[in-house]
């Protein structure tokens, strides 16, 4: 995602060490394509620069515009992207985020036909590509916006149980989305951010319009493209999260805490709705420091270990145990079976936190579980670097974890995405995971250079 505005960002130092730029997208109050966007802008990306980049894009009759807001006492920017003709009708205010970024994709009646082809509206995801090599971006931004709609296109087969050749896409295949997508990858590449995280994500309730009517909250397409990343349920009736933001934040970042990191800049990006609370996205910009040893092996943190034992829970129960911890901060989370007193058999949860994470993780599970305590110790740990690449195969994209250790870096699959083209396709898991692992050493192979340069 590199730019080439600041070269000296990640400069070798005399130590070996480099300063790496870093965004985190702090989304307490959820995701649309254009709160990223504004947000970014709002941390310093050039709107002239950005639209200017923009234009070359194959597609016209668009205009950008960006107005200062207050949400709930706190100042934003709301940027828009405006498309006569291709605007929706749905009640905004009420339903979404943002006026061009909305949860419905449903394309079950447009999926076969030659309705959606050429028309603006209705693009199929290799006329949605032809834009973007149309635009001769840089090589990265064009991989980046190539590997989010590929995502959306995966998603949006598994919810219509189509190939994603068939499908046509109505909300995210208008210029507006295109152009949310795209200038999202571009401004990464603008501001030289190198790697991004991402919070857990809020999700309301309740039903959305549609181009379809209604559909529930969040939406399937949304739905899809969260598995394997950490949410949590808002009661907020509406949509907190969209196709768009949730296609493009599961691309480009990793879910994670904040890293340390010396803070450079914060922007928030505000959507139209109001809710409770703000209804802004935050992204805070700043440097971290890589060592030289961080590519030769691993490298030591503490953490805290938190279990406790329980014998009087419901196992149904665990797996919401698992995604409330998760969504506290938990850095891992795990169960063992254990012998209890009085010959009961019982579970020993353990969760692994930061420093910083651990009260709320103990929080959380003294709240969601039968346990009256929790044993707590400080650990080090020895963790070998990693990084996650969206790599696009024969069968779809799919999320790459690369670690690298002492031996050099080694790429895996993850498990999330596999298992859903194997569901997606009616194809056996280990066929799609052994296409999956393949792929993965070809990429590695063909990347191992610049993987290692970027570790």
């Amino acid at each position: 995602m590199r730019g080439v505005a600041d070269q000296s960002v990640c400069s070798p130092r005399p130590d070996g060490s480099r300063i790496v730029r870093i965004a985190y997208f702090d989304c307490f109050a959820g995701a649309s394509g254009n709160m990223i966007l504004g947000s970014l802008v709002d941390a310093g990306l050039s709107l002239d620069a950005l639209e200017r980049e923009l234009r070359r894009l194959p597609v016209s009759g668009w205009t950008m515009s960006a107005m200062p807001v207050h949400k709930r006492g706190l100042g934003a920017l709301y940027l828009d992207v405006s498309v006569p003709g291709e605007d929706h009708d749905y009640d905004h205010h009420a339903q979404g985020h943002a006026g061009h970024d909305h949860a419905d994709h449903d394309h079950a009646g447009h999926a076969t036909g030659a309705a959606g082809v050429g028309h603006g509206a209705h693009r199929t995801l290799a006329e949605i590509l032809a834009v973007i090599r149309g635009g001769s971006l840089p090589e990265a931004v064009e991989k980046t916006a190539r590997a989010i709609f590929h995502r959306l296109g995966d998603a949006e087969a598994r919810v219509h149980r189509q190939p994603v050749s068939e499908i046509a896409f109505h909300e995210v295949g208008q210029v507006d989305a295109i152009v949310d997508i795209v200038g999202a990858a571009l401004g990464l590449y603008m501001l030289d951010i190198e790697q991004a995280y991402c919070s857990p994500l809020p999700c309301g309730h309740g039903t959305i319009s549609s181009a379809h009517g209604s559909l529930p909250s969040p939406a399937p397409a949304t739905m899809e493209l969260l598995r394997g990343a950490p949410t949590y349920d808002v009661d907020v009736d509406g949509e907190l999260v969209t196709p768009t933001g949730a296609a493009i934040l599961t691309t480009v970042a990793t879910f994670a805490l904040r890293p340390p990191m010396t803070i450079r800049a914060v922007g928030y990006g505000s959507g139209r709705s109001d809710f409770p609370f703000a209804n802004v996205l935050r992204v805070i910009i700043g440097d971290v420091t890589e060592t030289s040893n961080a590519s030769a092996g691993a490298s030591p943190d503490e953490v805290e270990q938190i279990e406790t034992n329980i014998d009087d829970m419901n196992p149904q129960a665990y797996e919401h145990v698992f995604e409330r911890l998760f969504a506290a901060g938990a850095l891992d989370v795990w169960t063992t079976p254990a012998h209890m007193k009085k010959g009961r058999p019982g579970i020993l949860l353990t969760a692994l936190a930061s420093a910083e994470r651990a009260e709320a993780v103990i929080a959380s599970l003294l709240t969601e579980t039968t346990s009256i305590g929790v044993r707590r110790w400080t650990a080090r740990r020895a963790v070998n670097p990693r990084s996650i690449h969206t790599i696009e195969t024969e069968i779809g994209a799919i999320r790459m974890k690369v670690v690298q250790t002492p031996a050099g870096p080694r790429a895996r699959p993850e498990y999330d995405d596999v298992k859903a083209i194997a569901h997606r396709d009616g194809t056996a898991l280990v066929d799609v995971m052994r296409i999956a692992e393949r792929a993965a050493d070809e990429w590695l192979a063909a990347n191992a250079a610049s993987v290692v340069a970027d570790a």
